[in-house]
């Protein structure tokens, strides 16, 4: 009897194991793609005025410098280009040349500076009627600076 007790309290122990074993735990994987795109750009910031001061028939030029930032995306190739590299002020009547420090490059992702220099070649006459005149109201005194990328 003791053998069949054994037997059947084994053969419980069994089962209740059985029923009480921990559930095995199952995963799946997947994968997908994360599509972006980048539309680049370059932007021109913080420009500064050229002031340039010349007397009448000065023996030497005048000089002066702006320093333009330009920002494009990174390693996207660009290239500068001013409006007009010549120009005869309309209201002093002083011609000028600009040249700009670089007219191509890739962009960095940060400020590039640029600078333009003016340039007032020496033994010009000019228009004034009082003893100093600037061309504060000159028609063409504004020029644009052109980025394309």
């Amino acid at each position: 009897m003791k053998k069949t007790l054994s037997i059947a309290a084994l053969s419980l122990l069994s089962l209740s194991s059985l029923l009480t074993a921990p559930a095995q735990a199952a995963t799946a994987t997947g994968t997908f793609n994360v599509g972006l795109t980048l539309t680049s750009k370059c932007e021109i910031n913080n420009p500064t005025d050229l002031a340039m001061t010349y007397t009448s028939f000065q023996t030497g030029a005048s000089t002066g410098t702006s320093t333009i930032n330009v920002k494009c995306t990174n390693t996207l190739p660009y290239s500068l280009a001013l409006d007009s590299l010549s120009v005869t002020d309309a209201d002093t009547n002083l011609t000028y040349t600009l040249a700009l420090s670089g007219a191509t490059a890739a962009g960095t992702g940060a400020d590039q500076v640029i600078t333009v220099t003016g340039n007032i070649a020496s033994g010009q006459s000019g228009n004034c009627a009082t003893a100093s005149c600037t061309n504060a109201a000159s028609a063409n005194k504004q020029r644009t600076l052109t980025v394309t990328y």
